[in-house]
């Protein structure tokens, strides 16, 4: 096996440690050596890094380069000069020029809070607009859709629709629909909604992964397949997407880990068990407890600000609670959505009950967004050894809403410092499409608490950039079962590196949201090469 030492850089084999070495040897897909440029053994051939700075690949452990990818098929309204309702329409309506009357218009990253109407379109003003043509509008968290009259009808939801369980449709002060319809309400439209074909979404979906590589992620987690809605039908689908797309590609450009949106049951049946692959791992059930703050349906216990409620529940409490019970006792990691404090501690009750009937020294179970947990819950996810994966990307992106839906209690929650220091792993990620895809952006906000787009949210939770790339680094690693092998570059580690323009662990989070990764290696093997034209690959 070949053997390529790396000098003339900064060389962190840890992000946490933060201790570099002046030269690195890989063999293979292995780490070899690391030391002093002095004592470096003889290689077969040397990469100057040239200033450059070197350290352990990123893993973004909770992500849905499904739902990019099916963005990309879509119209995009996220753009900056896209500042009201009318901007929305008016993009949708060149969106769709040149397509068949009948053809679906579906909108994709809307965000109301970059309209200075600061709300949803309603039915009435997209029907003004489109009166004849379906029209779908994708909120960028993928929890609510806003649909036109012809598309509710395509659809056969009329104003006589009840609520799901778990869900709302938006009404007007009349009792007709608005054309809004959030969490299970929203996962009814989008189950039998037209679906691109197999071979387009693999195709767009493999330029996804390719870009993330391009960001430094090294491994990334797939969140949810089969979507927000728990129907078997896109599960399979979505699938199949996968599945095709490892069988077109001799080798994927990142490693890639599935949570299933399925109960035990529903695995058991489909033969699906927990199975740990270092390039392709099904170990995870997915499972909703709530909705989100956007929406007012995260599952909460104080009334949020705006006087909307308390939040809801995706599914019946007793009901979800034996189905993580379940999924326990069969033996899969566990992950569950749960941003209120309601939802975290029926979820954290759960994973008590679920190890009392069958203990598990090292379930390695998780909690997604956890926006709002108590110091009680702390206590017991530290002793269950349960890890928080969260979003800090949200601080920026969603600061207005945050602030919206809880006041001053605000800074009280989305806490990082309090996680580390209660004992509970911290795991950054990106939740992309919600989030953003690059993790420089989530590195900066953990940094800086969203400061980019308004007052910082608990500017005492803030996080050196050298943590939080240990939490990707290292914590992605470990969600993933991998942490004995990668996530730090020590020898006999794999080679999973990222070569970087600058030391992010000592620039202002201006500049880290402005990191240019030059090399990306997985397994030993570039897999996204930027250094420059006389990079030694092909010699």
């Amino acid at each position: 096996m070949r053997t390529t030492g790396f000098v003339n850089g900064t060389i962190y084999q840890s992000w946490g440690e933060g201790i570099p070495v002046e030269a690195l040897v890989i063999k293979g897909d292995r780490v070899a050596w690391s030391g002093e440029r002095s004592a470096m053994p003889s290689v077969d051939r040397i990469v100057d890094l040239k200033g450059a700075v070197l350290g352990p690949g990123l893993t973004d452990a909770h992500a849905h380069y499904l739902h990019v990818a099916n963005s990309r098929l879509e119209i995009a309204v996220d753009q900056a000069d896209v500042k009201s309702i009318n901007d929305v329409l008016e993009r949708l309506r060149r969106g769709i020029k040149g397509r068949s009357s009948g053809e679906w218009a579906v909108a994709a990253g809307f965000d109301e809070n970059r309209l200075q109407e600061l709300r949803y379109p309603s039915r009435k003003e997209i029907d003004a607009v489109f009166p004849d043509r379906p029209v779908l509008i994708r909120r960028f968290c993928g929890h609510v859709t806003i649909a036109n009259s012809a598309a509710l009808a395509a659809l056969g939801i009329d104003d006589s629709v009840s609520d799901p369980v778990g869900g709302v449709f938006g009404r007007d002060p009349s009792g007709r629909l608005d054309g809004s319809a959030r969490e299970a309400a929203s996962g009814m439209i989008m189950r039998v909604m037209p679906r691109a074909a197999i071979g387009t979404r693999v195709s767009v979906l493999g330029d996804v992964l390719r870009d993330v590589s391009g960001m430094g992620i090294v491994a990334g987690v797939e969140a949810a397949v089969g979507g927000g809605g728990g129907d078997s039908d896109r599960f399979d689908d979505e699938l199949a997407v996968w599945n095709a797309l490892r069988q077109n590609n001799e080798k994927l450009p990142i490693r890639l880990g599935f949570m299933c949106r399925l109960d035990a049951k529903d695995a058991k049946r489909r033969k699906l068990e927990p199975r740990r692959d270092p390039s392709f791992q099904t170990a995870t059930l997915k499972f909703f407890a709530d909705g989100i703050m956007g929406a007012r349906t995260a599952a909460v216990s104080h009334q949020y600000a705006d006087g909307t409620g308390y939040g809801l529940f995706m599914r019946d409490e007793a009901e979800l609670s034996k189905a993580l019970i379940d999924a326990h006792c069969a033996g899969w990691q566990i992950a569950v959505h749960a941003v209120g404090d309601r939802a975290i501690s029926l979820v954290v009750d759960a994973y008590i009950e679920g190890q009392r009937i069958a203990p598990r020294p090292d379930a390695r179970h998780r909690i997604e967004h956890a926006s709002c947990s108590s110091a009680q819950d702390y206590m017991n996810m530290r002793k269950l050894g349960v890890s928080i994966v969260t979003q800090p990307s949200f601080l920026s992106r969603m600061n207005r809403s945050k602030r919206a839906a809880f006041g001053d209690r605000v800074h009280g929650y989305y806490q990082a410092r309090t996680i580390i220091e209660a004992g509970v792993r911290y795991v950054p990620s990106s939740d992309a499409p919600t989030g953003s895809l690059s993790p420089w952006d989530g590195v900066a906000d953990a940094m800086d608490r969203g400061a980019t787009t308004g007052e910082p949210i608990g500017p005492n939770e803030a996080l050196p950039a050298r943590t939080v790339l240990a939490g990707y680094a290292e914590g992605g690693a470990f969600v993933m079962g991998q942490e004995t092998w990668r996530g730090r570059l020590l020898p006999g580690m794999a080679a999973d590196m990222i070569v970087l323009d600058r030391d992010v662990t000592t620039s202002t989070p201006k500049d880290v949201r402005e990191t240019k990764v030059l090399l990306t290696m997985v397994d030993g093997h570039v897999v996204h090469d930027r250094m420059s034209s006389t990079s030694p690959w092909n010699e």
